[in-house]
């Protein structure tokens, strides 16, 4: 029970799934068309892990496009059968239905707004730390999708995180790098390419077995006796 509850929970949350899964979605959609109905069959079929189904379907239904019995809404199909700046115009409507205490309260200048004002929003509708965040980088993404002007300072704030982000996965291989170069030997450099990188993405069991796999080759790369250069004889 308590596992239903904390599904229906995130499913009233404003959208924090990544863009680009959302993306991947609509172009299923588009290219297939809605089905009749977004149950688990459904889900199962796009190998959409049940971790993140909760969060498709949230997406789904705070944006209208879905009813809480997982029928599509007109909207969706409307937004799927268009293409170009119809699409866009068909995204605009739905984005400031959506989210219309940023756009309709006096007070609120999206276009202007701060950071902290927009955290405001999220956070009495439950969504605040990371799960916030996310729901910002979300927003802002598909504002700019829809051609929606939003402030600069959040677009700041979203650059910033993402640089952050990006040095999650860049920051270990900074590291071992350094082994590489301390150890003298070339040949690591070749191996730490055929290393995948991070993806914050991932579920927990892969980044663990991300973790202990770098670990491994970092121990490998410190304990490995330098190769020694051996100088060329004089004739």
């Amino acid at each position: 029970m308590q596992g239903k509850e904390q599904r229906l929970t995130e499913e009233r949350l404003p959208p924090y799934l990544s863009f680009k899964a959302w993306q991947k979605l609509l172009g299923e959609l588009s290219a297939n068309n809605p089905p009749s109905r977004f149950d688990s069959s459904y889900f199962d079929t796009l190998k959409i892990t049940k971790s993140h189904r909760s969060m498709v379907r949230g997406a789904l239904l705070f944006l209208g496009l879905m009813l809480s019995d997982g029928r599509p809404t007109p909207k969706l199909h409307q937004l799927v059968r268009v293409e170009g700046e119809a699409r866009k115009a068909a995204l605009t409507d739905i984005v400031r239905s959506a989210y219309a205490p940023l756009f309709t309260d006096k007070n609120m200048d999206v276009s202007r707004a701060t950071r902290a004002q927009i955290k405001e929003y999220f956070d009495s509708q439950g969504a605040s730390g990371d799960i916030g965040r996310k729901c910002l980088t979300f927003f802002c993404a598909v504002a700019n999708d829809a051609n929606i002007p939003i402030s600069p300072h959040l677009k700041r704030t979203t650059a910033r995180g993402r640089k952050k982000k990006n040095s999650v996965d860049e920051v270990p291989r900074q590291r071992v790098s350094k082994s590489v170069q301390s150890n003298g030997d070339m040949a690591w450099e070749k191996l730490l390419e055929k290393f995948p990188s991070f993806n914050p993405e991932w579920q927990d069991d892969v980044k663990i077995k991300w973790f202990d796999a770098f670990k491994f080759l970092k121990k490998m790369l410190e304990t490995s006796p330098p190769r020694r250069r051996t100088s060329a004889k004089r004739r």
